[in-house]
Protein backbone atom coordinates (compact mmCIF):
# COMPACT_ATOMS: atom_id res chain seq x y z
CA UNK A 1 0.00 0.00 0.00
CA UNK A 2 1.32 3.41 -0.87
CA UNK A 3 2.26 5.30 2.23
CA UNK A 4 1.62 8.65 0.55
CA UNK A 5 -1.98 7.78 -0.28
CA UNK A 6 -4.16 10.27 1.57
CA UNK A 7 -7.49 9.63 -0.16
CA UNK A 8 -9.23 9.27 3.17
CA UNK A 9 -8.10 12.67 4.41
CA UNK A 10 -10.27 15.64 3.35
CA UNK A 11 -8.37 18.40 1.51
CA UNK A 12 -7.50 21.52 3.40
CA UNK A 13 -9.54 24.57 2.27
CA UNK A 14 -8.27 28.01 3.09
CA UNK A 15 -10.89 30.11 4.86
CA UNK A 16 -12.38 32.94 2.79
CA UNK A 17 -11.15 36.37 3.82
CA UNK A 18 -13.67 38.21 5.90
CA UNK A 19 -14.70 41.64 4.67
CA UNK A 20 -15.06 43.96 7.58
CA UNK A 21 -17.61 46.68 6.93
CA UNK A 22 -16.89 49.71 9.02
CA UNK A 23 -19.84 50.89 11.05
CA UNK A 24 -21.69 53.89 9.67
CA UNK A 25 -22.09 56.84 11.94
CA UNK A 26 -24.54 59.69 11.41
CA UNK A 27 -23.06 62.76 9.78
CA UNK A 28 -22.40 65.57 12.19
CA UNK A 29 -24.14 68.90 11.86
CA UNK A 30 -20.91 70.54 10.76
CA UNK A 31 -20.75 68.22 7.72
CA UNK A 32 -24.25 69.19 6.62
CA UNK A 33 -23.51 72.88 7.15
CA UNK A 34 -20.42 72.61 4.97
CA UNK A 35 -22.46 70.97 2.19
CA UNK A 36 -25.11 73.64 2.52
CA UNK A 37 -22.72 76.56 2.24
CA UNK A 38 -20.70 74.82 -0.51
CA UNK A 39 -23.79 74.65 -2.73
CA UNK A 40 -24.42 78.36 -1.98
CA UNK A 41 -28.23 78.45 -2.28
CA UNK A 42 -28.30 82.15 -1.39
CA UNK A 43 -27.89 83.14 -5.02
CA UNK A 44 -30.97 81.12 -6.00
CA UNK A 45 -32.97 82.59 -3.10
CA UNK A 46 -31.87 86.04 -4.20
CA UNK A 47 -33.20 85.53 -7.73
CA UNK A 48 -36.48 84.13 -6.44
CA UNK A 49 -36.96 87.09 -4.11
CA UNK A 50 -36.30 89.51 -6.97
CA UNK A 51 -38.99 87.90 -9.15
CA UNK A 52 -41.42 87.81 -6.24
CA UNK A 53 -40.76 91.50 -5.56
CA UNK A 54 -41.46 92.39 -9.19
CA UNK A 55 -44.70 90.44 -8.98
CA UNK A 56 -45.76 92.30 -5.84
CA UNK A 57 -45.00 95.64 -7.48
CA UNK A 58 -47.53 94.88 -10.19
CA UNK A 59 -50.16 94.13 -7.54
CA UNK A 60 -49.43 97.04 -5.22
CA UNK A 61 -51.88 99.89 -6.02
CA UNK A 62 -50.12 102.55 -3.93
CA UNK A 63 -46.54 102.02 -5.08
CA UNK A 64 -46.90 103.72 -8.45
CA UNK A 65 -50.11 105.18 -9.75
CA UNK A 66 -49.33 104.51 -13.42
CA UNK A 67 -48.78 101.15 -15.11
CA UNK A 68 -45.83 102.47 -17.09
CA UNK A 69 -44.04 103.47 -13.91
CA UNK A 70 -44.48 100.01 -12.38
CA UNK A 71 -43.26 98.26 -15.51
CA UNK A 72 -40.29 100.60 -15.80
CA UNK A 73 -39.37 99.96 -12.15
CA UNK A 74 -39.44 96.18 -12.66
CA UNK A 75 -37.56 96.41 -15.96
CA UNK A 76 -34.78 98.53 -14.47
CA UNK A 77 -34.61 96.34 -11.36
CA UNK A 78 -34.15 93.14 -13.34
CA UNK A 79 -31.62 94.68 -15.70
CA UNK A 80 -29.61 96.13 -12.82
CA UNK A 81 -29.71 92.82 -11.01
CA UNK A 82 -28.40 91.00 -14.09
CA UNK A 83 -25.59 93.53 -14.54
CA UNK A 84 -24.57 92.87 -10.93
CA UNK A 85 -24.66 89.12 -11.60
CA UNK A 86 -22.22 89.53 -14.48
CA UNK A 87 -19.89 91.82 -12.55
CA UNK A 88 -19.82 89.56 -9.49
CA UNK A 89 -19.26 86.49 -11.68
CA UNK A 90 -16.25 88.16 -13.33
CA UNK A 91 -14.95 89.22 -9.92
CA UNK A 92 -15.22 85.70 -8.49
CA UNK A 93 -13.67 84.18 -11.61
CA UNK A 94 -10.71 86.55 -11.18
CA UNK A 95 -10.25 85.09 -7.69
CA UNK A 96 -10.60 81.55 -9.17
CA UNK A 97 -13.85 80.79 -7.36
CA UNK A 98 -15.23 78.74 -10.22
CA UNK A 99 -18.37 77.13 -8.81
CA UNK A 100 -20.00 80.34 -7.61
CA UNK A 101 -19.02 82.29 -10.71
CA UNK A 102 -20.52 79.60 -12.95
CA UNK A 103 -23.68 79.55 -10.83
CA UNK A 104 -24.05 83.31 -11.31
CA UNK A 105 -23.65 82.92 -15.06
CA UNK A 106 -26.44 80.31 -15.00
CA UNK A 107 -28.70 82.71 -13.09
CA UNK A 108 -27.94 85.46 -15.58
CA UNK A 109 -28.96 83.21 -18.48
CA UNK A 110 -32.08 82.13 -16.62
CA UNK A 111 -33.21 85.74 -16.25
CA UNK A 112 -31.87 87.04 -19.56
CA UNK A 113 -35.25 87.11 -21.37
CA UNK A 114 -37.43 87.83 -18.33
CA UNK A 115 -37.49 91.62 -19.01
CA UNK A 116 -39.16 91.00 -22.37
CA UNK A 117 -42.07 89.32 -20.60
CA UNK A 118 -42.55 92.70 -18.90
CA UNK A 119 -42.21 94.40 -22.28
CA UNK A 120 -45.18 92.35 -23.52
CA UNK A 121 -47.40 94.05 -20.99
CA UNK A 122 -45.82 97.43 -21.72
CA UNK A 123 -46.54 97.05 -25.44
CA UNK A 124 -50.15 96.30 -24.61
CA UNK A 125 -50.39 99.65 -22.77
CA UNK A 126 -48.19 101.83 -25.01
CA UNK A 127 -46.59 100.62 -28.26
CA UNK A 128 -43.89 103.29 -28.32
CA UNK A 129 -42.99 102.63 -24.70
CA UNK A 130 -42.64 98.93 -25.48
CA UNK A 131 -40.31 99.61 -28.41
CA UNK A 132 -38.05 101.75 -26.24
CA UNK A 133 -37.81 99.02 -23.60
CA UNK A 134 -37.07 96.40 -26.27
CA UNK A 135 -34.21 98.43 -27.75
CA UNK A 136 -32.76 99.20 -24.30
CA UNK A 137 -33.01 95.61 -23.13
CA UNK A 138 -31.36 94.27 -26.27
CA UNK A 139 -28.45 96.72 -25.97
CA UNK A 140 -27.86 95.87 -22.30
CA UNK A 141 -27.94 92.12 -22.97
CA UNK A 142 -25.43 92.38 -25.81
CA UNK A 143 -23.16 94.46 -23.59
CA UNK A 144 -23.38 91.94 -20.73
CA UNK A 145 -22.47 88.96 -22.89
CA UNK A 146 -19.63 90.87 -24.56
CA UNK A 147 -18.27 91.62 -21.09
CA UNK A 148 -18.54 87.96 -20.06
CA UNK A 149 -16.80 86.78 -23.24
CA UNK A 150 -14.00 89.31 -22.77
CA UNK A 151 -13.29 89.12 -19.05
CA UNK A 152 -14.42 85.59 -18.12
CA UNK A 153 -11.99 83.75 -20.39
CA UNK A 154 -12.47 80.38 -18.71
CA UNK A 155 -16.18 80.39 -19.46
CA UNK A 156 -17.20 77.96 -22.22
CA UNK A 157 -18.99 80.42 -24.52
CA UNK A 158 -18.21 79.38 -28.10
CA UNK A 159 -18.99 81.71 -30.98
CA UNK A 160 -21.82 79.50 -32.38
CA UNK A 161 -23.53 79.69 -28.99
CA UNK A 162 -23.34 83.49 -29.03
CA UNK A 163 -24.76 83.59 -32.57
CA UNK A 164 -27.63 81.31 -31.55
CA UNK A 165 -28.15 83.44 -28.46
CA UNK A 166 -28.42 86.57 -30.61
CA UNK A 167 -31.07 84.86 -32.73
CA UNK A 168 -33.02 83.90 -29.59
CA UNK A 169 -32.65 87.45 -28.28
CA UNK A 170 -33.98 88.89 -31.54
CA UNK A 171 -36.94 86.53 -31.34
CA UNK A 172 -37.81 87.61 -27.80
CA UNK A 173 -37.50 91.27 -28.83
CA UNK A 174 -39.75 90.82 -31.86
CA UNK A 175 -42.48 88.72 -30.24
CA UNK A 176 -44.04 91.49 -28.07
CA UNK A 177 -44.10 93.91 -30.99
CA UNK A 178 -45.58 91.36 -33.42
CA UNK A 179 -48.28 90.28 -30.97
CA UNK A 180 -49.12 93.94 -30.29
CA UNK A 181 -49.42 94.65 -34.02
CA UNK A 182 -51.87 91.79 -34.57
CA UNK A 183 -53.61 92.53 -31.28
CA UNK A 184 -54.88 95.83 -32.66
CA UNK A 185 -57.11 93.95 -35.15
CA UNK A 186 -58.24 91.28 -32.70
CA UNK A 187 -61.87 91.35 -31.57
CA UNK A 188 -63.35 88.89 -29.09
CA UNK A 189 -61.91 86.19 -26.86
CA UNK A 190 -60.43 82.78 -27.72
CA UNK A 191 -60.84 83.32 -31.44
CA UNK A 192 -60.15 80.61 -34.01
CA UNK A 193 -59.62 82.80 -37.06
CA UNK A 194 -58.04 86.10 -38.04
CA UNK A 195 -54.47 87.41 -38.31
CA UNK A 196 -53.78 87.36 -34.56
CA UNK A 197 -54.95 83.76 -34.27
CA UNK A 198 -52.79 82.56 -37.18
CA UNK A 199 -49.81 84.48 -35.87
CA UNK A 200 -50.14 82.66 -32.56
CA UNK A 201 -50.42 79.30 -34.35
CA UNK A 202 -47.33 80.01 -36.44
CA UNK A 203 -45.40 80.95 -33.32
CA UNK A 204 -46.17 77.67 -31.58
CA UNK A 205 -46.08 75.34 -34.57
CA UNK A 206 -43.15 76.79 -36.55
CA UNK A 207 -41.14 79.44 -34.74
CA UNK A 208 -40.64 77.67 -31.41
CA UNK A 209 -39.73 74.31 -33.04
CA UNK A 210 -37.29 76.17 -35.31
CA UNK A 211 -35.80 77.83 -32.23
CA UNK A 212 -35.36 74.43 -30.60
CA UNK A 213 -33.66 73.13 -33.76
CA UNK A 214 -30.96 75.79 -33.35
CA UNK A 215 -29.27 73.56 -30.80
CA UNK A 216 -28.00 71.45 -33.70
CA UNK A 217 -25.74 74.35 -34.73
CA UNK A 218 -23.89 74.24 -31.42
CA UNK A 219 -20.54 72.43 -31.32
CA UNK A 220 -20.46 68.90 -30.00
CA UNK A 221 -19.71 68.50 -26.32
CA UNK A 222 -15.93 68.46 -25.94
CA UNK A 223 -13.97 68.66 -22.73
CA UNK A 224 -11.88 71.85 -22.58
CA UNK A 225 -10.87 71.64 -18.91
CA UNK A 226 -11.71 70.32 -15.48
CA UNK A 227 -13.11 73.55 -14.07
CA UNK A 228 -16.83 74.21 -13.65
CA UNK A 229 -16.99 77.00 -16.27
CA UNK A 230 -15.21 74.72 -18.76
CA UNK A 231 -17.66 71.82 -18.64
CA UNK A 232 -18.70 70.55 -22.09
CA UNK A 233 -22.41 70.54 -21.18
CA UNK A 234 -22.43 74.28 -20.42
CA UNK A 235 -23.40 75.55 -23.95
CA UNK A 236 -26.29 73.09 -24.19
CA UNK A 237 -27.39 73.95 -20.67
CA UNK A 238 -27.41 77.68 -21.38
CA UNK A 239 -29.36 77.12 -24.59
CA UNK A 240 -31.90 75.05 -22.65
CA UNK A 241 -32.45 77.95 -20.25
CA UNK A 242 -32.98 80.34 -23.17
CA UNK A 243 -35.49 78.00 -24.80
CA UNK A 244 -37.48 77.47 -21.60
CA UNK A 245 -37.71 81.21 -20.94
CA UNK A 246 -38.73 81.82 -24.57
CA UNK A 247 -41.51 79.25 -24.22
CA UNK A 248 -42.69 80.93 -21.02
CA UNK A 249 -42.60 84.25 -22.86
CA UNK A 250 -44.87 82.91 -25.63
CA UNK A 251 -47.20 81.38 -23.06
CA UNK A 252 -47.43 84.71 -21.24
CA UNK A 253 -48.28 86.39 -24.54
CA UNK A 254 -51.13 83.91 -24.97
CA UNK A 255 -52.34 84.84 -21.50
CA UNK A 256 -52.09 88.60 -22.13
CA UNK A 257 -53.84 88.45 -25.50
CA UNK A 258 -56.29 85.74 -24.36
CA UNK A 259 -55.36 82.89 -26.68
CA UNK A 260 -55.96 79.25 -25.88
CA UNK A 261 -52.92 76.97 -25.74
CA UNK A 262 -54.14 73.45 -26.60
CA UNK A 263 -51.84 70.45 -26.02
CA UNK A 264 -51.49 69.91 -29.77
CA UNK A 265 -49.25 73.00 -29.91
CA UNK A 266 -46.54 71.06 -28.07
CA UNK A 267 -46.44 68.15 -30.56
CA UNK A 268 -44.08 69.88 -33.07
CA UNK A 269 -41.76 70.78 -30.19
CA UNK A 270 -41.74 67.15 -29.08
CA UNK A 271 -41.04 66.03 -32.66
CA UNK A 272 -38.06 68.38 -33.05
CA UNK A 273 -36.78 67.40 -29.61
CA UNK A 274 -36.95 63.69 -30.48
CA UNK A 275 -34.98 64.10 -33.69
CA UNK A 276 -32.54 66.49 -32.01
CA UNK A 277 -31.74 63.93 -29.33
CA UNK A 278 -31.17 61.34 -32.06
CA UNK A 279 -28.79 63.52 -34.06
CA UNK A 280 -26.89 64.80 -31.02
CA UNK A 281 -26.29 61.37 -29.42
CA UNK A 282 -23.28 60.32 -31.47
CA UNK A 283 -21.08 59.04 -28.64
CA UNK A 284 -23.37 56.18 -27.63
CA UNK A 285 -23.75 52.64 -28.96
CA UNK A 286 -25.42 52.04 -32.30
CA UNK A 287 -28.22 50.06 -30.66
CA UNK A 288 -29.10 52.96 -28.36
CA UNK A 289 -28.87 55.45 -31.22
CA UNK A 290 -31.22 53.41 -33.37
CA UNK A 291 -33.66 53.01 -30.48
CA UNK A 292 -33.76 56.79 -30.17
CA UNK A 293 -35.62 56.92 -33.50
CA UNK A 294 -38.70 55.43 -31.81
CA UNK A 295 -39.89 58.55 -29.88
CA UNK A 296 -40.18 60.56 -33.10
CA UNK A 297 -42.59 57.93 -34.45
CA UNK A 298 -44.90 58.42 -31.47
CA UNK A 299 -44.98 62.22 -31.39
CA UNK A 300 -47.87 62.56 -33.91
CA UNK A 301 -50.06 60.55 -31.54
CA UNK A 302 -49.96 63.42 -29.04
CA UNK A 303 -51.40 65.78 -31.64
CA UNK A 304 -54.12 63.28 -32.61
CA UNK A 305 -55.22 62.73 -29.01
CA UNK A 306 -55.79 66.46 -28.51
CA UNK A 307 -57.70 66.93 -31.78
CA UNK A 308 -54.91 68.32 -33.95
CA UNK A 309 -55.64 66.31 -37.09
CA UNK A 310 -53.76 68.63 -39.43
CA UNK A 311 -50.73 68.69 -37.14
CA UNK A 312 -50.90 64.89 -36.95
CA UNK A 313 -50.82 64.54 -40.74
CA UNK A 314 -48.00 67.07 -41.06
CA UNK A 315 -45.85 65.28 -38.47
CA UNK A 316 -46.50 61.89 -40.12
CA UNK A 317 -45.41 63.30 -43.49
CA UNK A 318 -42.31 64.82 -41.88
CA UNK A 319 -41.51 61.49 -40.27
CA UNK A 320 -41.66 59.77 -43.66
CA UNK A 321 -39.17 62.28 -45.06
CA UNK A 322 -36.91 62.16 -41.98
CA UNK A 323 -36.79 58.37 -41.83
CA UNK A 324 -36.11 58.22 -45.57
CA UNK A 325 -33.14 60.57 -45.21
CA UNK A 326 -31.93 58.60 -42.18
CA UNK A 327 -32.14 55.32 -44.07
CA UNK A 328 -30.21 56.73 -47.02
CA UNK A 329 -27.55 58.36 -44.83
CA UNK A 330 -27.10 55.30 -42.59
CA UNK A 331 -27.83 52.03 -44.44
CA UNK A 332 -26.96 50.06 -41.28
CA UNK A 333 -30.01 51.45 -39.51
CA UNK A 334 -32.47 48.61 -40.05
CA UNK A 335 -35.24 50.29 -38.08
CA UNK A 336 -35.57 53.27 -40.40
CA UNK A 337 -37.17 51.39 -43.37
CA UNK A 338 -39.73 49.85 -41.02
CA UNK A 339 -40.55 53.24 -39.55
CA UNK A 340 -41.03 54.69 -43.04
CA UNK A 341 -43.78 52.16 -43.62
CA UNK A 342 -45.20 52.70 -40.12
CA UNK A 343 -45.33 56.46 -40.67
CA UNK A 344 -47.13 55.86 -43.95
CA UNK A 345 -49.71 53.70 -42.17
CA UNK A 346 -50.23 56.39 -39.55
CA UNK A 347 -50.63 58.97 -42.32
CA UNK A 348 -53.26 56.88 -44.10
CA UNK A 349 -55.12 56.23 -40.85
CA UNK A 350 -55.37 59.97 -40.16
CA UNK A 351 -56.60 61.05 -43.59
CA UNK A 352 -60.01 62.75 -43.66
CA UNK A 353 -62.87 60.44 -44.57
CA UNK A 354 -63.93 62.62 -47.49
CA UNK A 355 -60.46 62.33 -49.05
CA UNK A 356 -60.50 58.53 -48.90
CA UNK A 357 -64.14 58.35 -50.03
CA UNK A 358 -63.26 60.42 -53.09
CA UNK A 359 -60.70 57.80 -54.15
CA UNK A 360 -62.47 54.69 -52.84
CA UNK A 361 -66.11 55.26 -51.83
CA UNK A 362 -67.27 53.40 -48.76
CA UNK A 363 -63.79 52.67 -47.38
CA UNK A 364 -62.66 54.22 -44.10
CA UNK A 365 -59.07 55.42 -43.51
CA UNK A 366 -58.73 53.12 -40.52
CA UNK A 367 -59.60 50.10 -42.68
CA UNK A 368 -56.97 51.17 -45.19
CA UNK A 369 -54.36 51.39 -42.45
CA UNK A 370 -55.30 47.95 -41.12
CA UNK A 371 -55.11 46.49 -44.62
CA UNK A 372 -51.70 48.06 -45.16
CA UNK A 373 -50.53 46.67 -41.82
CA UNK A 374 -51.74 43.22 -42.83
CA UNK A 375 -49.93 43.57 -46.17
CA UNK A 376 -46.76 44.52 -44.29
CA UNK A 377 -47.01 41.42 -42.07
CA UNK A 378 -47.71 39.23 -45.11
CA UNK A 379 -44.67 40.58 -46.94
CA UNK A 380 -42.34 39.79 -44.05
CA UNK A 381 -43.82 36.34 -43.51
CA UNK A 382 -43.40 35.64 -47.22
CA UNK A 383 -39.75 36.63 -46.95
CA UNK A 384 -39.11 34.05 -44.21
CA UNK A 385 -38.95 30.28 -44.76
CA UNK A 386 -40.82 29.00 -41.71
CA UNK A 387 -43.92 26.87 -42.52
CA UNK A 388 -45.49 27.77 -39.15
CA UNK A 389 -45.28 31.46 -39.99
CA UNK A 390 -46.68 30.63 -43.43
CA UNK A 391 -49.82 29.28 -41.74
CA UNK A 392 -50.17 32.54 -39.84
CA UNK A 393 -49.66 34.49 -43.06
CA UNK A 394 -52.32 32.38 -44.80
CA UNK A 395 -54.74 33.16 -41.99
CA UNK A 396 -54.01 36.90 -42.36
CA UNK A 397 -54.45 36.71 -46.13
CA UNK A 398 -57.75 34.88 -45.84
CA UNK A 399 -59.05 37.20 -43.13
CA UNK A 400 -58.06 40.29 -45.10
CA UNK A 401 -59.79 39.06 -48.25
CA UNK A 402 -62.95 38.19 -46.34
CA UNK A 403 -63.03 41.67 -44.76
CA UNK A 404 -62.44 43.46 -48.05
CA UNK A 405 -65.04 41.39 -49.93
CA UNK A 406 -67.52 41.02 -47.07
CA UNK A 407 -70.31 42.67 -49.07
CA UNK A 408 -69.80 40.46 -52.14
CA UNK A 409 -71.14 36.90 -52.68
CA UNK A 410 -68.56 34.16 -52.46
CA UNK A 411 -66.23 36.14 -50.17
CA UNK A 412 -65.52 33.05 -48.03
CA UNK A 413 -64.45 31.01 -51.08
CA UNK A 414 -62.14 33.80 -52.25
CA UNK A 415 -60.66 33.92 -48.76
CA UNK A 416 -59.90 30.18 -48.82
CA UNK A 417 -58.43 30.49 -52.30
CA UNK A 418 -56.12 33.28 -51.15
CA UNK A 419 -55.01 31.30 -48.08
CA UNK A 420 -54.25 28.13 -50.09
CA UNK A 421 -52.44 30.06 -52.81
CA UNK A 422 -50.28 31.86 -50.23
CA UNK A 423 -49.36 28.56 -48.57
CA UNK A 424 -48.47 26.83 -51.86
CA UNK A 425 -46.36 29.71 -53.15
CA UNK A 426 -44.67 30.04 -49.76
CA UNK A 427 -43.90 26.30 -49.84
CA UNK A 428 -41.55 26.93 -52.76
CA UNK A 429 -39.11 28.43 -50.26
CA UNK A 430 -39.42 25.79 -47.54
CA UNK A 431 -36.25 23.96 -46.59
CA UNK A 432 -36.80 20.20 -46.49
CA UNK A 433 -33.71 19.65 -44.34
CA UNK A 434 -34.81 22.04 -41.60
CA UNK A 435 -38.47 20.99 -41.86
CA UNK A 436 -38.73 17.26 -42.75
CA UNK A 437 -42.54 17.31 -42.95
CA UNK A 438 -42.62 20.24 -45.37
CA UNK A 439 -43.28 18.00 -48.38
CA UNK A 440 -46.19 16.26 -46.64
CA UNK A 441 -47.67 19.61 -45.69
CA UNK A 442 -47.31 20.81 -49.30
CA UNK A 443 -49.26 17.77 -50.60
CA UNK A 444 -52.00 18.30 -48.01
CA UNK A 445 -52.33 21.97 -48.94
CA UNK A 446 -52.51 21.11 -52.65
CA UNK A 447 -55.18 18.46 -52.01
CA UNK A 448 -57.17 20.89 -49.83
CA UNK A 449 -56.97 23.55 -52.54
CA UNK A 450 -58.34 21.15 -55.16
CA UNK A 451 -61.21 19.99 -52.93
CA UNK A 452 -62.12 23.58 -52.02
CA UNK A 453 -62.10 24.55 -55.71
CA UNK A 454 -64.59 21.78 -56.54
CA UNK A 455 -66.78 22.85 -53.63
CA UNK A 456 -66.50 26.45 -54.80
CA UNK A 457 -67.76 25.51 -58.27
CA UNK A 458 -70.94 24.11 -56.71
CA UNK A 459 -71.91 27.48 -55.21
CA UNK A 460 -74.20 29.97 -56.91
CA UNK A 461 -71.60 32.74 -56.95
CA UNK A 462 -69.01 30.66 -58.85
CA UNK A 463 -68.09 31.35 -62.47
CA UNK A 464 -66.05 29.29 -64.93
CA UNK A 465 -63.19 31.80 -65.14
CA UNK A 466 -62.59 32.05 -61.39
CA UNK A 467 -60.55 28.87 -60.74
CA UNK A 468 -58.86 29.31 -64.08
CA UNK A 469 -57.61 32.71 -62.93
CA UNK A 470 -56.29 31.50 -59.58
CA UNK A 471 -54.64 28.43 -61.10
CA UNK A 472 -52.99 30.47 -63.85
CA UNK A 473 -51.70 32.91 -61.23
CA UNK A 474 -50.02 30.09 -59.32
CA UNK A 475 -48.47 28.59 -62.47
CA UNK A 476 -47.11 31.99 -63.53
CA UNK A 477 -45.62 32.61 -60.07
CA UNK A 478 -44.13 29.11 -60.01
CA UNK A 479 -42.48 29.56 -63.40
CA UNK A 480 -41.04 32.96 -62.49
CA UNK A 481 -39.60 31.61 -59.23
CA UNK A 482 -38.06 28.53 -60.82
CA UNK A 483 -36.56 30.55 -63.68
CA UNK A 484 -35.05 32.90 -61.13
CA UNK A 485 -33.71 29.98 -59.09
CA UNK A 486 -32.58 28.08 -62.24
CA UNK A 487 -33.71 24.79 -60.79
CA UNK A 488 -37.04 23.04 -61.43
CA UNK A 489 -38.60 20.99 -58.65
CA UNK A 490 -41.66 20.72 -56.40
CA UNK A 491 -44.00 19.78 -59.25
CA UNK A 492 -46.87 19.33 -56.82
CA UNK A 493 -47.56 23.05 -57.04
CA UNK A 494 -48.09 23.33 -60.84
CA UNK A 495 -49.92 19.98 -60.91
CA UNK A 496 -52.39 21.20 -58.32
CA UNK A 497 -52.78 24.46 -60.23
CA UNK A 498 -53.61 22.59 -63.45
CA UNK A 499 -56.22 20.50 -61.67
CA UNK A 500 -57.75 23.63 -60.17
CA UNK A 501 -57.89 25.24 -63.61
CA UNK A 502 -59.95 22.36 -65.00
CA UNK A 503 -62.34 22.23 -62.04
CA UNK A 504 -64.51 24.78 -63.78
CA UNK A 505 -64.79 22.97 -67.14
CA UNK A 506 -65.15 19.58 -65.41
CA UNK A 507 -67.92 20.86 -63.18
CA UNK A 508 -69.67 22.44 -66.17
CA UNK A 509 -69.36 19.20 -68.15
CA UNK A 510 -70.72 17.08 -65.32
CA UNK A 511 -73.64 19.46 -64.80
CA UNK A 512 -74.37 19.38 -68.53
CA UNK A 513 -74.37 15.61 -68.57
CA UNK A 514 -76.61 15.35 -65.52
CA UNK A 515 -79.11 17.82 -66.92
CA UNK A 516 -79.17 16.49 -70.51
CA UNK A 517 -82.09 14.32 -71.86
CA UNK A 518 -81.58 10.56 -72.10
CA UNK A 519 -81.75 10.40 -75.89
CA UNK A 520 -79.01 12.99 -76.20
CA UNK A 521 -76.85 11.04 -73.80
CA UNK A 522 -77.49 7.83 -75.72
CA UNK A 523 -76.60 9.37 -79.08
CA UNK A 524 -73.53 11.04 -77.63
CA UNK A 525 -72.49 7.79 -75.97
CA UNK A 526 -72.88 5.91 -79.26
CA UNK A 527 -70.56 8.34 -81.06
CA UNK A 528 -68.17 8.21 -78.16
CA UNK A 529 -68.09 4.44 -78.21
CA UNK A 530 -67.56 4.50 -82.00
CA UNK A 531 -64.59 6.78 -81.56
CA UNK A 532 -63.19 4.64 -78.77
CA UNK A 533 -63.61 1.47 -80.82
CA UNK A 534 -61.86 2.99 -83.83
CA UNK A 535 -58.99 4.10 -81.67
CA UNK A 536 -58.73 0.66 -80.14
CA UNK A 537 -58.62 -0.96 -83.57
CA UNK A 538 -55.94 1.37 -84.84
CA UNK A 539 -53.73 0.74 -81.83
CA UNK A 540 -54.18 -3.04 -81.69
CA UNK A 541 -50.71 -3.73 -83.04
CA UNK A 542 -49.25 -1.92 -80.07
CA UNK A 543 -50.89 -3.93 -77.34
CA UNK A 544 -52.17 -7.21 -78.91
CA UNK A 545 -50.30 -9.84 -81.06
CA UNK A 546 -52.12 -12.11 -83.66
CA UNK A 547 -52.89 -15.65 -82.55
CA UNK A 548 -51.35 -17.26 -85.67
CA UNK A 549 -48.19 -15.29 -85.11
CA UNK A 550 -48.14 -16.55 -81.56
CA UNK A 551 -48.41 -20.29 -82.48
CA UNK A 552 -46.13 -20.26 -85.56
CA UNK A 553 -42.75 -21.85 -85.14
CA UNK A 554 -39.72 -19.74 -85.70
CA UNK A 555 -38.52 -19.79 -89.30
CA UNK A 556 -41.82 -21.14 -90.71
CA UNK A 557 -43.88 -19.25 -93.26
CA UNK A 558 -47.56 -18.60 -92.93
CA UNK A 559 -49.50 -18.65 -96.22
Amino acid sequence: MNENDQTGVPPLIAPAPQIIIPPSYPKPLSWWLKKFFASNPFYLVSAMLLLYGCYRVLLEPFFFSQENARLLFNFVSVQTYEVLLVLIAIFLAGRKIWYDSTLLVGLENLLVFVPFILVSQASLINVEFGRILCAAGMAVIVLRFATLKTHFTRLNLPIPLLVVGFVMLSLNVALPLIYRHFGETKFGYHMDTGGAYYNNRVTWLLILPAALALVNFLPRAAKTGDLEPEHPWLPTGLFSLWLVITGIHVYSLDYVYEFLTPPEHFAPLAWVLAWTVYFRCTNHSLALKYMLTIPALLTPVGAALSGGDKIYLALCALNIAAYTVTSMADPKNRLAPHFIYASGLMLVAGLPIKWVSFVAPGILPGNCAVAALALYAIAWIAWLRNPALAAIGAFIVGGSISIVLQHYPGAVHWAFQGAFIFLLLHSLRWNGVEHPKANVMRHLVAFGWIIQSFVWMQSDAARLWMPCTTGALVIAAYCLYEVHRKYWSQFTVPAAALVVMVTGPCTAAVNTVLNAPVYQLAVAASFACLAIGTGTALSRHLWHRHELETHTEPGSRVE
